[in-house]
């Protein structure tokens, strides 16, 4: 597309830079009005902005796209998590966190991957305009499933209160966004590039770096499909067990990854590193939930914030002539901290 290496950046962590200033807006927006109207808004904004994407491919067109659906993505998320905690039995909450999870990644798989593979069949503007199709049909999805959903006073007066996030949640948040959305998710392509070029020929067949990172990228979702296992293992353990766990060995398939000799061993140490980031995840989201509204929208704005930052700090590398592998050393450094203030600050209850 002609993007310089900070364009892409930029437009990667524009939609995340929007929420972590609307989150607490969005929250207060769901208690006013229908989320039921609000969720059927957000989704159709999300199929013309991927029409957006594919017809006007102009830098400042695209940030000012990737800024809107930030917007509708805050609105999404909010209802989503806040809808499984207004649903779920006592002790069950990582378990339905986990499945909310799976049904939330399952069209991120086929998206990733068919999305890559497109790219590389009919070109930018014709995959997202479909794109941008299936999503439109899918709008009137959302409302259905809110209106599906009944909620008894007890339970309403409960979630509605709400207590502060606390700074473990806080941090653990935002090392979930900058690591694995913000660095790992965003540089993948740069990282491949630069060890296979343009490609490799597998079997006599020739298969280009951007299917194989849309491959990669799609294990990231097919990972979260066990999900509600490690949200029962959660339950099992308490979240904070969970948070140490995760976050520990995720430091350490991260390491892995740094040092990885050849482009299997770099596959195997991410798929374990997405695999722990998908267990983190379940947890973190989890202890949210538990916390009410406001800590929900405290929460995603520090994940947002991280995930913002990262591919800013990613993309920087290149830039500067820096090592790629200094994105996985980063990313462990921050997993290894959040596991540690985890243990250090959630419950020893939960």
């Amino acid at each position: 597309m002609g993007l310089l290496p900070i364009q892409v950046g930029i437009l990667l962590a524009a939609n995340r830079f929007v929420r972590v200033f609307i989150n607490h807006g969005v929250e207060r927006l769901c208690h006013r009005y229908s989320p039921n109207w609000l969720l059927g808004g957000a989704l159709a904004g999300g199929a013309v902005l991927s029409a957006v994407y594919a017809l006007l491919p102009l830098f400042s067109v695209l940030l000012v796209a990737r800024l809107l659906w930030g917007v509708c993505w805050s609105i999404i998320r909010q209802i989503g998590i806040t809808t499984v905690v207004d649903s779920v039995e006592a002790g069950h909450l990582g378990r339905s966190m986990g499945l909310y999870s799976v049904l939330t990644r399952i069209g991120s798989v086929s998206g990733n991957f068919i999305g890559a593979l497109g790219h590389d069949l009919i070109g930018f503007t014709g995959i997202l305009l479909v794109f941008a199709l299936v999503s439109g049909l899918a709008v009137p999805l959302g409302p259905l499933a809110r209106g599906a959903l009944h909620k008894n006073d007890e339970r309403k007066g409960r979630v509605a209160e709400g207590a502060r996030a606390g700074w473990g949640l806080l941090f653990g948040g935002f090392s979930l966004g900058f690591v694995g959305h913000g660095m790992i998710l965003s540089s993948l392509g740069l990282v491949l590039k630069e060890g296979v070029g343009d490609g490799l020929h597998v079997a006599g067949f020739f298969i280009g770096v951007a299917t194989l990172t849309g491959a990669l990228m799609s294990s990231r979702w097919i990972v979260d499909l066990a999900a509600p296992l490690l949200g029962v293992f959660s339950d099992r353990v308490g979240r904070r067990r969970g948070g140490l766990v995760f976050f520990f060995a995720g430091a350490g398939a991260l390491a892995l990854a740094a040092v990885a000799p050849g482009l299997i061993w770099l596959g195997v140490s991410v798929l374990l590193f997405f695999f722990c980031a998908a267990g983190a995840g379940v947890v973190m989201a989890a202890e949210a939930g538990a916390r009410g509204p406001r800590a929900v929208a405290s929460y995603v704005t520090t994940s947002d914030a991280g995930a913002c930052v990262g591919p800013l700090l990613a993309w920087t590398m290149p830039e500067l002539d820096l090592p790629t592998e200094l994105i996985f050393v980063w990313g462990g450094v921050f997993y290894a901290v959040a596991g540690g203030v985890a243990g250090a600050s959630f419950d020893r209850g939960n």
